[in-house]
């Protein structure tokens, strides 16, 4: 819907939660306006120099998004990949989504899987069974028990939880499963591996999330007429009453808008918050509550004939996953990744990169031979959030308590663990709020004008 008369919104930050925010509301004719700031990175793996999303068949706003930018320059397509594991034993087996209809998909990929013993797949499936069946149903309070001693009722044994579904855990959410709300992973499981053979399906793409996502949505607001305008200095925000009457510059310009979106990460957003509106309201305080995880990637960049993208997840390891993408026609890049691993935390540079090393020798021992050309330490504060039992009632929704203040980030309450899908279906939920409302009041203006108009003959 394009409004009669276009409303302005004004967003603030423009990474990727605000570009996408920004997108949409200008493709169907509203005025945006987005400030940024260089402290106002998305995070949760959204910043410009992280690597492109391994997106599941599921993550339907990425995928529309992706298509959507793509109709207009069409960019390389992703690789399809299967979900691999490490065993203890040295062993990587896949996990493949069987091209089956319905709950045949989901038991023929159990039944195939040799990750996990025969007798952790039977509970498993049989366990599966019955909620399907309706013979059985999900424990109540499953939100105020931790994901390992859900595995463990269900009767997972503690071989299975932590050589196969730890490392899972820690790459979907980025969360230890001794620490995870069953909640949250309950309902991951059932979205991504319970559906259709396709929602649980794994596509690479090449390059960075500046390449696929930013570049294209910066370049696409341009044309549309958006503006953006990079400040070194924070905004004051200014409240009457009971809205946001305006954002000030360093320079005393007031911006005014219709609408406000704060496309921040949570800290950034209090920030910039008056106390009153903290102790006030408990949407606002919780915020607060909310922790994040940060992440240690070792990455090397090797000669190697491998071409094919991968993704291993491993177990025993200091690192929980492994991604190899190509460079070129004869260059790889291997990237090892840990979340919430505090001793490698505290570790130097040189130590990570010793130990990464001596991680891809057992993994492959040509990867040393093929000769390593560079070596990179990078540090994420804001990797994942942390989602023990309770936190899915700290996260915010979208519209906030201030009618005309609107929230987007992976942070939020999409359903969704801290990843792009998340930051996407939030800035999704913004434009739904905001076109829903110009709906609303332009039904609204139509019923008063047909009930006015015999009077004003």
């Amino acid at each position: 819907m394009t409004t009669q008369s276009p409303q302005t919104v004004l967003i603030l930050g423009a990474g990727l939660t605000g570009l996408s925010t920004a997108y949409h509301l200008s493709r169907q004719g509203y005025r945006v306006t987005l400030l940024d700031h260089p402290s106002w990175q998305d995070g949760f793996q959204a910043n410009v120099s992280d690597a492109s999303p391994i997106l599941f068949g599921c993550h339907h706003e990425t995928w529309r998004l992706l298509h959507t930018l793509d109709a207009d320059a069409p960019s390389q397509t992703g690789t399809t990949l299967p979900l691999e594991f490490r065993l203890p034993d040295g062993r990587i087996v896949p996990y493949r989504s069987a091209h089956l209809p319905g709950a045949l998909q989901w038991m023929m990929s159990l039944f195939s899987f040799h990750g996990l013993a025969w007798h952790d797949r039977w509970k498993l499936f049989s366990h599966v069974e019955q909620i399907w069946e309706q013979a059985q149903s999900l424990p109540a309070d499953l939100d105020n028990r931790t994901a390992d001693a859900w595995l463990a009722t269900i009767g997972q044994s503690q071989e299975a939880r932590h050589h196969m579904w730890e490392p899972l855990a820690k790459w979907l959410t980025g969360n230890a499963l001794t620490r995870l709300s069953a909640a949250t992973f309950v309902q991951l499981l059932s979205t991504v591996f319970l559906g259709q053979a396709v929602d649980a399906r794994l596509t690479y793409f090449h390059g960075s999330v500046g390449d696929r996502f930013l570049a294209p949505l910066r370049a696409t607001l341009e044309q549309l007429g958006a503006v953006l305008q990079p400040h070194t200095d924070l905004p004051n925000l200014h409240f009457e009453q009971d809205r946001l009457g305006g954002v000030q510059l360093r320079d005393g310009t007031l911006l005014h808008a219709d609408w406000y979106v704060a496309a921040l990460p949570h800290r950034k957003l209090l920030a910039l918050l008056p106390e009153r509106l903290l102790t006030r309201y408990a949407y606002f305080a919780q915020i607060g509550e909310l922790t994040q995880l940060s992440e240690i990637t070792v990455q090397f960049d090797s000669h190697s004939t491998t071409r094919t993208p991968r993704l291993i997840l491993l177990a025993d390891s200091p690192f929980h996953q492994l991604t190899i993408s190509a460079l070129g026609p004869q260059d790889v890049r291997y990237r090892l990744s840990a979340i919430g691993n505090h001793t490698l935390a505290d570790a130097r540079d040189g130590e990570l990169i010793e130990l990464g090393r001596t991680e891809l020798r057992m993994l492959n021992p040509a990867i040393e031979a093929d000769g390593i050309q560079s070596m990179e330490v990078y540090r994420e504060e804001e990797a994942a959030l942390s989602l023990p039992p309770g936190t899915a009632l700290l996260r915010p929704i979208q519209q906030s308590p201030i009618p005309n203040v609107l929230v987007a980030g992976a942070w939020t309450d999409t359903g969704w663990p801290t990843n792009i899908e998340s930051a996407l279906v939030s800035a999704r939920h913004c434009v739904d709020a905001i076109t829903k409302t110009a709906e609303e009041n332009q039904s609204l203006g139509k019923e008063r004008g047909s009930t006015t108009a015999p009077f004003n003959r």
